[in-house]
């Protein structure tokens, strides 16, 4: 009995570099913490690495950030496919709206007046960024405030890089408008073009987004004044049938497009109870099928890979496997990590949220398309599925969890 605090002593202060070289071993952020609460010595020692473990190579895996059971609009769940669980924690949001955009572990919202903040929901810390220009060619009343804007994606973690990060938006509902900001700026820069982007990410130093068609542009943003801001098209893709693409990084390094293939369904509207009556009002604002309500669903993916012969120009080829990647899709920046590190994780699969940006698809039956894609055999799987008084809440959305 009397040896027992010297053992629990000499756990607690093993010398920093044995504490290092476990750390480095340790990749999703749940252990990291478990590490953390084992004594002071060893959260010291967790605390002086904090910073050259998000730079480093290691990846978490993204967690879905979900309604509460009693649906508040102050506070929402977070869940975690590895597990098949909602953790025991709630995360402080004061936002009850759709989130359009999920990025280094930051949110973005957006009120009427088009001002976005990004908020991170792990240390309850925002940043107010400017109005997102106006749209040149569609009105902003044809659409809810956090459905005009399609996606905000951010170049860097601004808890570690706050006078260095960058951020570009899509927006108008159907991506037709893009804007650049950049730390420090007063006002958004818009970028000229006519094409229509699904997404964007940040890639080996610039942002890329690829097309409604599937082609990707970099997007060109100076400090000189008198160059305009622009696009360029880097790869160009045959119009395919999908009806949404993607950009990814694989864990490799390597760049991937996603096309994603779904169908719209419709199904008879019954006029029945009050609710139902402010329900049918509110979409004959917008839906053009009498007596009918449509939602969205995810049928199958595609995944193509970047090759580039030497000497040649680069170009998509279609591939089977991701091998043991594992593709998180949705209003999120799209991420990628390998299932080998995270057990639980599907390997060679898509998990994906609803990210229609159309709110009418969302109201039979709530954000409900989410779901998995085994790229192997084809088949569909589930993760979270909606509660049945959760349809009304904003869609479900993936985040990487952070310590800072």
């Amino acid at each position: 009995m009397e040896d027992a605090p010297t053992l629990v002593s000499g756990w607690a202060w093993l010398p920093s570099i044995i504490l290092d070289l476990i750390l480095e071993k340790l990749i999703p952020i749940s252990d990291y913490i478990r590490f953390s609460a084992v004594c002071k010595h060893w959260q010291s020692v967790a605390l002086h690495r904090k910073k050259q473990r998000i730079k480093s190579c290691h990846k978490q895996i993204p967690m879905l950030i979900i309604p509460t059971i009693d649906g508040s609009s102050e506070r929402r769940g977070l869940y975690s496919v590895t597990q098949g669980k909602t953790c025991s924690f709630e995360l402080n949001v004061y936002y009850s709206k759709r989130f359009c955009g999920s990025s280094h572990g930051w949110l973005a919202c957006v009120d009427e007046n088009l001002v976005v903040t990004l908020l991170n929901p792990f240390t309850g810390r925002t940043i107010s960024l400017p109005p997102v220009p106006k749209s040149t060619w569609r009105s902003t009343l044809a659409y809810r405030c956090d459905y005009y804007i399609n996606k905000v994606v951010l170049s860097a973690d601004p808890s570690f890089l706050p006078n260095d990060y960058e951020v570009l938006v899509i927006y108008d509902g159907y991506g037709k408008q893009i804007a650049h900001f950049k730390s420090g700026d007063d006002a958004w820069t818009s970028i000229d073009q006519v094409i229509g982007f699904d997404d964007v990410i940040y890639y080996k130093g610039q942002f890329l987004g690829v097309s409604l068609g599937g082609s990707v542009f970099s997007m060109n943003v100076s400090r000189d004044q008198t160059i305009k801001p622009h696009v360029s098209l880097l790869v160009p893709m045959d119009p395919g049938t999908d009806n949404k693409t993607y950009l990814v990084q694989s864990s490799q390094g390597d760049l991937m497009l996603v096309r994603k293939f779904k169908r719209v369904n419709y199904c008879k509207r019954f006029t029945k109870s009050l609710h139902f009556k402010i329900f049918k009002f509110e979409r004959l604002r917008f839906e053009r099928v009498n007596g009918y309500d449509r939602f969205t669903e995810t049928l199958s993916f595609k995944v193509f890979k970047l090759f580039c012969a030497h000497g040649e120009r680069p170009q998509w080829v279609e591939i089977e496997s991701t091998g043991n990647d594992a593709l998180f899709l949705g209003t999120n920046q799209s991420m990628c990590v390998s299932a080998l590190d995270f057990p639980g994780c599907q390997p060679n699969s898509v998990y994906f949220t609803d990210d229609c940006v159309d709110v009418e698809c969302h109201k039979p039956k709530g954000p409900h398309d989410m779901g998995t894609f085994n790229l192997e055999n084809r088949s569909m799987g589930t993760h979270y599925c909606l509660d049945r008084l959760q349809k009304h809440m904003p869609p479900a959305i993936w985040i990487l969890p952070s310590m800072v």
